[in-house]
């Protein structure tokens, strides 16, 4: 639907009774929004309700594009140099950063303009329920006590070895980071006691604590997560890092200011519409928006903190 219709459209529905509607002009007509992953997944809903409600506040249409190859970094490669008319952009997340800082991109956080960030997803650290340890304090003490003997089950060279590193750090280099895959391969592993804790979304922890198989030792946040309110939070339990999944939408390395102008007001747009906030809870995420300007600092701080963890 070309901009000259939607406008008419629009300026007929205002007059109606009751109605009320904001559309942000929107540089471009339609958006191919980019996602290193496959359709299905966590990163991929991420998107598409994003781009739903991108849509519902602006007058752009957005089409999303999986692009999984390379581990990023042929999504990276369509939308680092595009337009600068903000016809094309991608979504990603810390990926971005530990991809590059392992040398296996060449594209930084940097190497694009950061429009917004848009939700996040909680993991927690997670263990069997039969181990002689229930909080994070007594597996910090158990692990000093028992140096060598736990192991952390991470996918190395992902995002979730840098909360591998976060957690060994606690412990004083106390446990050993093991490649244990995926998230399904890693519960796995835990369950059947080749590793002793892994990091996994709320989600399923959740369903494994009701089970009675797995205990929770924190939310990898300083926030608590919606899903799971009595989950304590690693700031809770005395440690200082905050590691959710920020989802993030990027434009190319050069963008027109007016893009920029756009997305500040379509952000604000979405932060004031409640369901926004449903529809990232069907998919256990939670909003966490920001403008250009805010997102910059926060991927600035978020890469800092993932190079320090890995050493980088």
């Amino acid at each position: 639907m070309n901009k000259i219709l939607k406008t008419c459209l629009l300026a007929s529905v205002l007059f109606a009774p009751g109605m009320a509607m904001a559309e942000v002009d929107y540089p471009a007509d339609t958006v191919r929004m980019f996602v290193p992953a496959n359709p299905g997944g966590g990163t991929d809903a991420g998107a598409r309700v994003f781009a739903e409600f991108f849509e519902k506040h602006s007058d752009a249409t957005v089409a999303i594009v999986n692009q999984p190859g390379g581990g990023g970094v042929i999504a990276a490669q369509s939308v680092a140099r595009g337009p600068e008319d903000g016809s094309v952009l991608l979504f990603f997340h810390a990926a971005l950063h530990t991809a590059n800082l392992f040398g296996q991109s060449p594209f930084s956080w940097e190497s694009f303009t950061p429009l917004a960030t848009t939700s996040a997803v909680n993991e927690v650290y997670a263990v069997r329920s039969d181990v002689p340890y229930a909080s994070m304090k007594e597996f910090i003490d158990y692990a000093k006590a028992h140096p060598g003997e736990l192991n952390i089950g991470s996918q190395l060279g992902g995002t979730t070895q840098v909360k591998g590193e976060a957690l060994n750090a606690a412990t004083g280099g106390a446990v050993r980071l093991v490649d244990a895959g995926t998230e399904s391969d890693r519960i796995t592993a835990l369950l059947s006691q080749q590793v002793d804790v892994i990091s996994m979304s709320v989600a399923n922890a959740k369903q494994y604590v009701e089970d009675g198989q797995m205990k929770v030792l924190a939310v990898i946040n300083s926030q608590p997560d919606p899903m799971a309110p009595d989950f304590p939070t690693t700031t809770a339990e005395g440690l200082d890092f905050s590691l959710p999944l920020v989802m993030t939408v990027y434009g190319p390395e050069k963008v027109d200011d007016d893009v920029k102008t756009a997305f500040t007001q379509i952000v604000k747009e979405i932060e004031a519409d409640p369901e926004f906030a449903t529809a990232l809870q069907k998919q256990a995420q939670v909003p966490a928006l920001r403008t250009p300007e805010q997102a910059s600092e926060f991927l600035s701080a978020e890469q800092k903190t993932i190079a320090g963890l890995l050493g980088k």
